[in-house]
């Protein structure tokens, strides 16, 4: 009887811990695959506000998509660097072999057309993904590359501010540049239009960021319209500065010249709502005398209804008010992620991502719209914002003026 209840404990413990021993150890889960993603921004100097608030946007994306992948068992998880460009070339080119070395293949940014140049070889011959949220040259439109750009390109923001000079009865336009691809490139986009649909084009001067005495250029200009004054009014006139902030430094020279200041002006997509411009009274008071604005990709209506959340969060971040390139940089990554989720996994070749990235694209509806790109990778349309500067008791502030059409 004894050996009976021996043998029968003996069983029982052993089925016991074979039950136990086959259950599911709660912390004994499979980790995800961490997927790197690289950003290069400009988060110190000249577009600054325009890489925090996109950083801010970006970070909101990732912590969207790995609670959501956390939450519906999808096996991955990502990891955001952050690489400040401050939209030099160099820098760019030197973060760029970090990621490289690092074996990331995902890359959102840069933000100027300068930077792309400078790290599209590597991009290109190493297969990493870069999606720009606010490139805009057309130089970089090729086919088969790893670049990709989520911002209308200089040819559509070209057409659009002809279109709106002309219909403000412009004659002649008198045009001076930043000297990199990408302000050259809008600056052809805009005169080239202008051009096309019979107004005169003056090109004066080119400069480049560290320039800090602007007298030659501005001599240039002021030359320019006494001469069109002979056959022309001072209203069928306009100046195009395609630039990013060191415009402050020239509006500011430009300012004490009632030559200068007689004219409209008009500014680039790098210009667009320049936080930095606010702080300088002089050069905010030339653009209020002189009816300054810049063209800025315009979010679909209702955005700012329907992504209130996403705006406000975006704002308590940064501390800069979300606009269309700002969120183009969220649209980005979510695509990316649908991509890896639909692909089970990062594509195995450059030529699969690149194919992967253009479909995955290609009808997301966005924050910033329905996004549909070109066969170069390039956004394929958009509508233009254009805002200026209002003196408001003498707090200098931006204010919407009207849409392209």
């Amino acid at each position: 009887m004894k050996n009976s209840r021996l043998l029968w404990s003996i069983v029982v413990a052993f089925v016991f811990l074979s039950v136990v021993g086959c259950k599911r150890d709660p912390e004994a889960v499979t980790p995800a695959t961490r997927i790197k993603i690289a950003a290069l921004y400009s988060e110190s100097g000249s577009l600054a506000y325009l890489g925090l608030s996109s950083e801010a946007a970006l970070e909101i994306a990732v912590e969207e998509v790995n609670r959501d992948f956390e939450n519906r068992k999808i096996p991955f998880q990502f990891d955001l660097e952050v690489y400040n460009t401050q939209i030099n070339p160099t820098l760019a080119y030197q973060a760029m072999q970090s990621i490289a070395a690092s074996g990331c293949k995902l890359v959102i940014g840069p933000q100027t057309s300068a930077e792309i140049t400078a790290i599209k070889p590597l991009a290109d011959s190493l297969g990493i993904l870069v999606v720009s949220p606010s490139s805009t040259a057309s130089s970089l439109s090729v086919p088969n590359d790893m670049i990709f750009r989520y911002a209308p390109g200089d040819q559509i923001v070209g057409q659009a501010m002809a279109n709106t000079m002309i219909t403000q009865d412009k004659q002649a336009i008198i045009a001076i540049s930043r000297s990199d691809v990408g302000s050259l490139g809008l600056q052809a986009g805009i005169t080239g239009h202008f051009a096309s649909l019979g107004g005169q084009v003056y090109t004066e001067g080119v400069f480049d960021g560290t320039t800090t005495d602007f007298s030659t250029v501005l001599a240039n200009v002021k030359n320019r319209i006494l001469s069109l004054t002979s056959t022309m009014t001072t209203d069928q006139i306009g100046v195009l500065s395609t630039s990013f902030d060191e415009s402050i430094l020239l509006f500011n020279q430009a300012s004490t010249d009632a030559v200068l200041s007689s004219v409209n002006w008009y500014g680039g997509v790098g210009f667009f709502k320049n936080q930095n411009l606010l702080a300088d009274a002089a050069a905010s008071q030339f653009t209020v005398d002189t009816h300054f604005f810049s063209p800025g990709f315009s979010l679909p209506l209702g955005a700012d209804v329907e992504y209130s959340s996403l705006l406000a969060n975006v704002y308590s971040r940064s501390g800069y008010q979300a606009d269309a390139l700002t969120l183009a940089s969220y649209d980005i990554f979510h695509v990316m992620a649908r991509m890896i989720e639909s692909n089970n996994g990062l594509p195995a070749s450059a030529s699969s991502l690149q194919q992967q990235f253009f479909n995955t694209s290609n009808g997301h509806e966005g924050v910033t719209g329905i996004i549909a790109l070109n066969e170069n990778g390039d956004r394929a349309s958009g509508i233009f914002d254009y805002w200026g500067v209002e003196n408001a008791n003498g707090n200098y502030q931006w204010y919407f003026i009207g849409k392209s059409e």
